[in-house]
């Protein structure tokens, strides 16, 4: 494996390529994740308990199934984002004729297949820097966004969750000599 960048592996094989874009982040993000997480994981075990051991009227017992909802859904999202940091990649197979991407945590994900001859371009996603969308996605707290996109004759499809600039260029330039390299 050739390493492009601190998160991004590749390798060439004899009739394809293989890129990897890890999902990982510093260690005390993730510990600040999981504590954020086993915080939330008790409040909803706490509402739970006293759903069953304390008497509510009509309008509590709804404002806590309003509750209950809201609070499984982002419980559900933050096991999302831990599993990522911990587990998650992109995977890129580009061969004679195809570039697959495949967003993965724990090796389940659905690999994307484009034909390589539709490919027209890859730049790197503007945004401009001191935006709220610009943030938010490079917060450590959510998966986000790729920060490259690969425009095809009919879609543009983004990847690269939360590459910096330097590694993105780089990413570009590498993809377009293998994609050359492979047509």
């Amino acid at each position: 494996m050739n390493q492009l960048g601190e998160r991004i592996s590749y390798h060439n094989h004899e009739d394809y390529t293989t890129l990897i874009i890890s999902g990982q982040t510093d260690s005390w993000k993730t510990n600040v994740m999981l504590a954020w997480f086993i915080g939330w994981l008790f409040c909803g075990v706490s509402v739970v308990y006293s759903i069953y051991n304390y008497e509510f009227d009509s309008n509590q017992q709804t404002f806590l199934l309003v509750f209950m909802v809201f609070w499984a859904y982002f419980l559900f999202k933050i096991t999302r984002v831990l599993l990522w940091r911990k587990y998650g990649m992109e995977f890129i197979k580009i061969d004679n004729d195809r570039i697959s991407i495949k967003k993965s945590i724990l090796g389940y994900g659905i690999a994307r297949p484009y034909l390589t001859a539709n490919v027209k371009n890859f730049y790197l996603l503007e945004v401009n820097s001191k935006s709220y969308v610009k943030v938010f996605n490079d917060s450590f707290w959510v998966i986000g966004r790729g920060s490259l996109i690969m425009e095809t004759n009919n879609e543009k499809v983004n990847f690269g969750s939360q590459l910096n600039q330097e590694e993105a260029k780089k990413l570009i330039k590498l993809m377009v000599k293998i994609v050359k390299k492979h047509s």
